[in-house]
Parts: structure tokens; sequence; C-alpha cells
């Protein structure tokens, strides 16, 4: 893990807890939608450019979704990439992301917004550099 990113996470994430209170579902019905919203409201140090988002995704009902962020600037250079990733499934026993949403749109109850919270910082967890997997 990145310090200045575990930093941001500590010092932001109840801003995060306080969108997924406060934002229907269907809002984030999607991995990279809560990432996005991580980068919105957590992750704000240095500035990536969300826009740019690439995601890989070679599955089809069970795989692995790779996604790409480049930091918010001209040509980033591999150093300016962080990558991170979530494994998914097709049905409410195998996604995290169906089974927290448990087919619906509303509010969450605080339940859903403990499990929202712990895959968003999964994936803060697993966020990497590009350039440093040569490590």
């Amino acid at each position: 893990m990145i310090k200045d990113i575990v930093k941001q996470w500590e010092n932001n994430k109840g801003k995060l807890e306080e969108y997924f209170r406060t934002t229907e579902q269907k809002d984030y019905s999607e991995y990279e939608d809560i990432l996005i919203a991580t980068f919105k409201y957590v992750l704000t140090g240095k500035k990536y450019n969300t826009k740019r988002l690439t995601i890989v995704d070679d599955g089809e009902y069970q795989g692995m979704r790779i996604f790409i962020i480049p930091m918010d600037t001209y040509q980033p250079y591999i150093d300016e990439y962080l990558f991170t990733y979530v494994d998914y499934g097709s049905c409410s026993g195998c996604d995290t992301l169906q089974a927290i949403s448990d087919y619906e749109d509303g509010l969450p109850n605080e339940g859903q917004i403990k499990d929202y919270m712990t895959l968003a910082m999964h994936m803060v967890q697993r966020m990497k550099k590009w350039g440093d997997m040569e490590d």
C-alpha cells in the first residue's frame, strides 16, 4: 500500500461513508462507481483523472476487473498511474457488490454502508503505482 493513500483514507473515509448514507445504491451499482467516489471523497491529495479510468475485464460471468487510473497531467509517466482490482462473480452468492446491494436501488441500511466501506477499503489497500510492479 502507498502510505500517502492510507493516510488520506484514514483522514477522509467519513466523507465517503456520508456519500453512501445519502446516495441511492443505483448511483454506485458498478465497482468503478465506488472507485470513482473513493477518489472524489477520499483520495483528494494528488489529483487523478477518473475520467480517463481504464478498465481491463476479460471475464464473462466471473473474473477480475483491473482499474488503471492516471494522474491528471499531460501524458502521465509510468509512475503516475495507479492500479487496483476486484474479483467478481455472476450472482449475489459469488459477487461482493451484488451481495451488498441485495439488488436494491434505494438508500442503503447501516449494514450495507459498512460493507460498501469495506469494499472501497479493499480497493484502496490493493492500490499500487504502476511503476512499483517490478518490486
